[in-house]
């Protein structure tokens, strides 16, 4: 399984462990065949892009951002959630995938 990630902070991008290949573009995301999708939606210029078909897409952004949390799910990303929600998830949702 291949999870792909844009998650440009470097903080950030430690706590996945290596289990992501991070990505800049849609484009390269859907040359890697995902299985999972991960977008931090605070840093992402273009979050429809991100919006790849077959994998499960997962943003995440600020708990107080809910325009973006609601943009995210109109384009139809598989879920949407505050930060400190996905980070709290994250150890489930690497493993959820082995």
């Amino acid at each position: 399984m291949t999870i792909v990630a844009h998650v440009p902070n470097l903080f950030d991008r430690s706590r996945f462990r290596g289990k992501a290949t991070f990505v800049d573009t849609p484009e390269e995301a859907r040359s890697h065949n995902p299985s999972l999708v991960i977008v931090d939606l605070d840093r992402c210029e273009d979050a429809e892009g991100f919006r790849i078909e077959g994998p499960r897409v997962i943003g995440f952004g600020p708990h107080v951002d809910s325009a973006l949390h609601k943009r995210a799910a109109a384009v139809g990303y598989s879920e949407v959630m505050a930060r400190s929600v996905f980070f709290k998830r994250l150890p489930e949702l690497l493993g959820s995938i082995e």
